[in-house]
């Protein structure tokens, strides 16, 4: 019974310290800088317009264009990309650099396909989801539509587009 007293102390300079700690925790807390999106990665991109023999050289086969939805009428191909189920290459300009893309992945579904397209050094990822629509059989082309998921540095936007296959 004598050591209940001592005990009791013991337990409330205890609960004090740990009131007093929560207290000046609260208070740090209070004048911390906020957490912001600094803390996520803040590079925006601009995706820019290929020029009409960007990647003429490297694009063999049927080739896909595609175009941003809504860029109007005279906006060139946002990527072009030349592509089978195994091997392929792309094109595309971010910050106004031409970057080349190869084909890392290819699923192809009833009516369309995703292919996913990295650069060299792992900075840019593309995925091109497309649906096929109308065929021309005169062109030898198809038209598509979809989206293109552009992944820079950690920050992704998606696109709206729409182009075509022609062979």
């Amino acid at each position: 019974m004598k050591s209940v007293p001592p005990l009791i102390m013991l337990c409330m300079g205890v609960a004090s310290i740990a009131a007093c700690d929560d207290h000046r925790a609260a208070q740090d807390a209070r004048h911390a800088p906020a957490a912001s999106a600094n803390t996520a990665p803040t590079h925006s991109f601009v995706v820019g317009t290929l020029a009409e023999n960007d990647g003429d050289k490297e694009l063999q086969g049927c080739t896909t264009s595609l175009v941003e939805i809504g860029a109007g009428a005279s906006a060139g191909d946002t990527f072009r990309e030349s592509s089978s189920a195994t091997e392929g290459v792309g094109f595309i300009r971010v910050d106004g650099e031409l970057i080349r893309l190869t084909l890392v992945h290819a699923e192809s579904q009833a009516d369309g396909v995703t292919l996913d397209f990295e650069d060299a050094t792992h900075t840019l990822r593309v995925v091109e989801e497309v649906k096929a629509g109308e065929t021309n059989e005169n062109s030898d082309s198809t038209a598509l539509s979809g989206s293109l998921t552009i992944t820079y540095r950690g920050v992704a936007r998606t696109l709206r587009v729409e182009g075509g296959t022609a062979c």
